[in-house]
């Protein structure tokens, strides 16, 4: 039997800030890269536009709920995939259209299908959190542990991701609902995805971090083989204030 295989990435593209200049570090990240599924964060009408005009072989959700097009969506190869269905569950978000975003897709040279969601939690530096010193995102952590099996199906492929805006709890809440990172299920520690600085003249007085807050997990029926986080830069430019975050599964 030949197993099946499938690229993802992962990426939060920043919103506009800074758009345009880093739209053609971004297309060549995207023509190097060309994932099979990406899942893109912090979207915006222009963005959104900018990655129709440029992802030909690729094909994403379309839906009236403007979340779709001002937070969160997912692009397929529709060589490969054809999408069966999708949808977006309301997981506690402060944000009015934050969701966790979900299709299904299934293979075009066969019946299989994979479920690929993705989301963006709530940011720290939210004023409710800063006040209270309560994070929003362990229960939006645990409300997405509980949704994922609801909506997969018995035996099937399935991938959440995004930006957690968090590097402790998004591991230790979904691993128990059978959901493993990329990384750990390699043997590999997580690297940072954020803060990557889109242009490289950064002054010395500057405040740095970095933290692992963009994850790819996925559940038994898909098997890691390869995961990075790949630091492009074009020029002097990167494509966001975050690095994406790149999985390469075998589907068993």
């Amino acid at each position: 039997m030949i197993l099946a295989r499938a690229s993802l990435i992962t990426y939060n593209i920043w919103g506009t800030n800074r758009w345009p200049a880093r739209a053609p570090a971004l297309e060549n990240f995207l023509r190097l890269f060309n994932p099979d599924v990406l899942c893109v964060q912090e979207l915006q009408p222009a963005t959104q536009a900018f990655l129709d005009s440029m992802l030909k072989e690729h094909d994403r959700v379309r839906d009236l709920f403007p979340g779709w097009t001002n937070e969160g969506n997912i692009y397929w190869n529709k060589t490969i995939f054809e999408k069966i269905e999708h949808g977006a569950e309301e997981v506690g978000h402060l944000e009015p259209q934050r969701r966790m975003f979900w299709a299904r897709l299934r293979f075009k040279e066969s019946s299989r299908t994979i479920f690929v969601a993705t989301a963006h939690l709530t940011s720290p530096t939210n004023r409710d959190e800063g006040e209270s010193g309560h994070s929003p995102r362990v229960g939006q952590l645990k409300r997405i542990a509980d949704e994922l099996p609801r909506l997969v199906r018995n035996g099937e492929p399935a991938f959440f991701m995004g930006d957690m805006n968090d590097a402790r709890h998004p591991q230790r809440i979904l691993k128990p609902a059978g959901f493993v990172s990329c990384f750990a299920a390699l043997g590999l520690q997580s690297p940072p995805t954020f803060h990557c600085y889109p242009t490289a003249n950064i002054g010395p007085d500057e405040p740095t971090s970095t933290e692992a807050i963009d994850l790819i997990v996925a559940n038994r029926y898909a098997r890691a083989i390869a995961a990075a986080v790949p630091q492009y830069y074009a020029g002097d430019i990167a494509p966001s204030d975050h690095w994406p975050v790149q999985a390469v599964y075998e589907l068993v």
